[in-house]
């Protein structure tokens, strides 16, 4: 039977108390394997030691009960199972560095860009990436957040103005549709062997080590969840071997596991990226400079996401004084 547990506190109180109750859990299954070995030793069935601490742990569970709610639960304690060991959980992504390009690698020159029988979204736009770019693209919904990755990745063309790139240059792009592209018929380890040349175990390594679980390396991905064709997008982001990572929404169908992996991994990786997501905690484990969307143009903001965040909410007093008199 599966409990839900409620954390007081921030997500950093929470990992505290997770680490904290995680090990209270380990050291007490030990107690009771303990417990189990000694029963067995002095001549008990291994049957009638498992019921023993079966019975310990029903009177430790209603140690601290009233009278009533020991008889309420009376029923449910009798389904008292041991103590199950916790189980690790441990997510790695992993991309690797790539070799050192010469700079300008990727530069927009007086960018204008508006969609068909729409004002224009972006007017004379001008900025460049390197390999040491740490962006995060922020702003609010529908100002073109996304559509400058577009740009970026040449599917869109500008309607006047540039995007160049070096000839060299891998991009590796990750969004919400990245899982569309994969070939929903075969399953992720025939997927990876096929596209990289990879060796079955490798292939298997491989998706592990973005978290998913082994039953579901050899399932058709067309049968996979949205969480688990994410890892597998991931994955084929990674073997992709890119110079750029491009981000938009990347923690969608991540848990947090997984989130905190691939902040690592952003950390670990030696090209340039640009992330649009609206998880903070992302955004400020990766250290990434802001770039806000507005008045038809992307600024570099001077200072990191809590100055954003600053600016937002005086933005937002500001206009809350001035709609109050009315």
């Amino acid at each position: 039977m599966q409990k839900l547990f409620y954390y007081r506190g921030n997500y950093d109180s929470f990992k505290k108390m997770l680490t904290q109750k995680r090990k209270e859990q380990l050291k007490d299954y030990e107690k009771q394997e303990k417990k189990l070995r000694e029963l067995k030793a002095s001549g008990k069935s291994s049957k009638a030691a498992e019921k023993i601490q079966k019975e310990a742990l029903t009177k430790k569970q209603h140690k601290n009960k009233s009278k009533q709610q020991a008889i309420e639960d009376s029923e449910e304690s009798k389904k008292q199972d041991l103590l199950q060991k916790p189980k690790e959980y441990t997510v790695k992504f992993t991309i690797p560095s790539p070799p050192p390009l010469n700079p300008p690698i990727l530069s927009v020159h007086s960018v204008s860009f508006g969609y068909p029988g729409q004002p224009m979204l972006f007017k004379n736009v001008d900025f460049g990436i390197d390999m040491s770019s740490r962006v995060a693209i922020v702003g609010p919904n529908g100002v073109g957040k996304s559509t400058i990755l577009k740009l970026l990745t040449l599917a869109l063309e500008p309607v006047e103005g540039e995007v160049r790139k070096n000839h060299r240059l891998r991009i590796g792009k990750y969004d919400q549709h990245s899982s569309d592209q994969l070939v929903l018929e075969e399953s992720p380890v025939e997927y990876l062997t096929r596209k990289y040349n990879l060796d079955y175990q490798d292939s298997r390594k491989t998706v592990g080590r973005f978290g998913l679980a082994s039953h579901a390396h050899t399932i058709a991905m067309r049968d996979l969840s949205g969480g688990q064709k994410s890892r597998v997008a991931f994955a084929d982001l990674a073997m992709s071997k890119p110079d750029v990572l491009i981000l938009d929404e990347p923690t969608n169908n991540l848990d947090i596991e997984s989130i905190d992996a691939l902040a690592e991994a952003i950390n670990e990786f030696e090209g340039g990226v640009i992330i649009v997501s609206h998880d903070e905690r992302l955004l400020r484990e990766t250290e990434c400079q802001i770039w806000v969307v507005e008045e038809n143009s992307v600024n570099e903001l001077e200072g990191d996401f809590d100055e954003y965040r600053k600016e937002i909410l005086e933005a937002l007093g500001e206009t809350i004084a001035q709609v109050a008199p009315s």
